[in-house]
């Protein structure tokens, strides 16, 4: 089954500081904390996966869906005990798997249960993309025995941003489609998660600035923080900025206004950690990037400048991660453009700011 995408991607700035004092330059509290960190590794994924998930529940880290060559899109869910001591090797497959077969899927962790929304199964004339929402929640070993359909997306919904501000969910961006022809999108939709851990019906709000898809989302307080992505899928075009949009008390979106750049990029992951904001990897314009990037959100909602912290040990795309407990971990993804090769590789950065 093939997966190959042809693109080509352009590289922008990213904006370091340099602040001076007496002439002599001064590191920011993030820059001074992360010296001599590096990224090592940490483990395997139980098989080499691109546009999968990775999240922590509890005390467990779970893999759900994504592709590899030549399995194609997967149902399966992995999980495994989380500590700082042990490496993420002794995968275990849950009792259930994903409902179908989902890749370019958002999950998310609210309460004691994990929630999937769209994703597609494919790109190829005829492939199908999700409206649906699924629900688990994992037995105290960590293993998953059933999903619930908790939900219905207003329309079938890939490469799409997600992000929470409370019991509030918000959607941006994303495709109707997956396959050649596919257009992004610049919807904006928002629902509650009841007490039942259903969803309310969903509220179209004011759209995004450009169509986009294959941004990353982020919540901050009541900040959401929407960070670069592919505003044309073909040909494909990205773009540097980061967009921030403030929710009000009524669960309404002000408009989203840039206030940032990073380096032009898609298919990125962006983990929030003790207020610090990163971004990791990507496809850029001239090919898939290793660097990271990272700014510290004041407390006064004001993003800081961006800092660079130490590169992936690979250039990655397409790739999962998540921070906790003063780490961030970064599993899978493909390598290169113009390869279908995915990784198994995890790897974990410690995180001081």
């Amino acid at each position: 089954m093939a997966k190959l995408l042809p693109g080509f991607f352009a590289v922008g700035l990213a904006l370091t500081p340099l602040i001076t004092t007496a002439c002599l330059p001064r590191q920011n509290s993030v820059e001074q904390s992360q010296q001599g960190q590096q990224w090592e590794a940490f483990g395997q994924l139980p098989t080499s996966l691109e546009s999968h998930q990775m999240v922590a529940l509890g005390d467990f880290v779970y893999i759900l869906g994504g592709w590899n060559e030549p399995g194609g899109v997967h149902p399966e869910v992995y999980f495994t005990p989380l500590t700082p001591e042990q490496t993420l090797n002794d995968w275990q497959e849950t009792s259930a798997p994903l409902p179908i077969r989902l890749q370019h899927h958002a999950v998310l962790v609210y309460d004691d249960g994990l929630y999937v929304l769209g994703g597609d199964n494919g790109f190829w004339e005829g492939s199908d993309v999700s409206d649906r929402i699924f629900r688990a929640v994992p037995d105290a070993q960590g293993d998953i025995t059933e999903w619930i359909e908790v939900g219905q997306l207003p329309a079938p919904l890939t490469i799409h941003a997600v992000t929470t501000v409370a019991d509030q969910v918000y959607i941006m961006g994303g495709s109707n489609t997956f396959r050649p022809g596919t257009r992004v999108v610049d919807t904006v939709f928002t629902a509650t998660i009841l007490p039942d851990g259903t969803f309310g019906e969903f509220q179209s709000l004011d759209s995004f600035p450009t169509p986009i898809g294959w941004m990353t989302a982020t919540t901050v307080d009541r900040q959401i923080f929407a960070i670069s992505g592919k505003v044309e899928f073909r040909p494909t075009r990205l773009t540097e900025n980061v967009w921030v949009a403030e929710v009000d008390g009524n669960n309404q979106i002000a408009s989203f206004e840039p206030r940032s750049t990073v380096i032009a990029r898609q298919r990125h992951a962006t983990v929030l950690i003790d207020q610090t904001l990163v971004v990791i990897a990507g496809g850029g314009i001239d090919g898939v990037i290793a660097t990271v990037e990272a700014a510290t959100v004041d407390e006064n909602g004001n993003l800081e400048p961006w800092i660079e912290l130490p590169p992936l040990p690979e250039p990655r795309y397409a790739h999962a991660a998540f921070a906790r407990d003063g780490y961030i971990y970064v599993s899978g993804g493909f390598l290169r453009y113009g390869s279908n090769d995915t990784s198994r590789d995890i790897f974990r950065l410690p995180f001081r700011p």
